[in-house]
């Protein structure tokens, strides 16, 4: 039994070693604008904001820049993922399952909280935050919520992209997030 839990430690790190060898040489940004964490926080606030009036959400069009499309395997797991599923192993199929929560949306908005943190270097980076937000449905309902997020990153051709997606929600009272959206982490 030991042996084979070796054997499997040892192909998995060998299988993240040529996943991340295989990527190009050059190297992403540690800090600023372009680093994970800064990434992370305008994923939300950028990415993941809709505001009345909006074009329709398309995944592709709004949120390709953070996710590796061109190999988009990796794991994404939301415990708010609409529909049955909350796992996924494809970027290209995590993704579009929101397009019609969000497009069902008269606004989605964010703000960051305590709790932001990136461990980087030079190929792979995890960056953690937590979050809140208030999705406003085009019926009126209101669903607030209160979250924590950790995103992998691997660099790919001198830029950050998301590989492992871990996100946990609960839903909370909307008043009780309300002065806090619209805030940045304020690096």
């Amino acid at each position: 039994m030991k042996n084979r839990f070796a054997m499997l430690a040892i192909i998995i790190a060998q299988t993240l070693a040529t996943h991340v060898s295989a990527q190009d040489s050059t190297g992403c940004p540690q800090e600023g604008p372009a680093s994970p964490l800064a990434l992370h926080e305008e994923w939300i606030m950028k990415g993941w904001e809709r505001r009345e009036g909006d074009p329709q959400f398309n995944f592709v069009e709004k949120m390709g820049k953070y996710y590796d499309l061109e190999e988009p395997g990796g794991v994404f797991w939301d415990n708010f993922a609409p529909g049955d599923k909350q796992l996924f192993s494809d970027a290209s199929v995590y993704g579009p399952n929101w397009e019609d929560l969000q497009n069902a949306a008269r606004s989605v908005l964010h703000g960051m909280t305590d709790g932001h943190h990136a461990v980087v270097g030079e190929k792979v980076a995890s960056s953690a935050v937590g979050f809140v937000g208030r999705l406003e449905r085009l019926d009126g309902t209101v669903i607030a919520f209160d979250a924590r997020s950790q995103l992998g990153w691997a660099c790919v051709n001198g830029i950050w992209k998301i590989k492992q997606e871990l996100n946990y929600a609960w839903v909370v009272e909307p008043d009780e997030i309300e002065n806090t959206l619209g805030k940045m982490i304020g690096h």
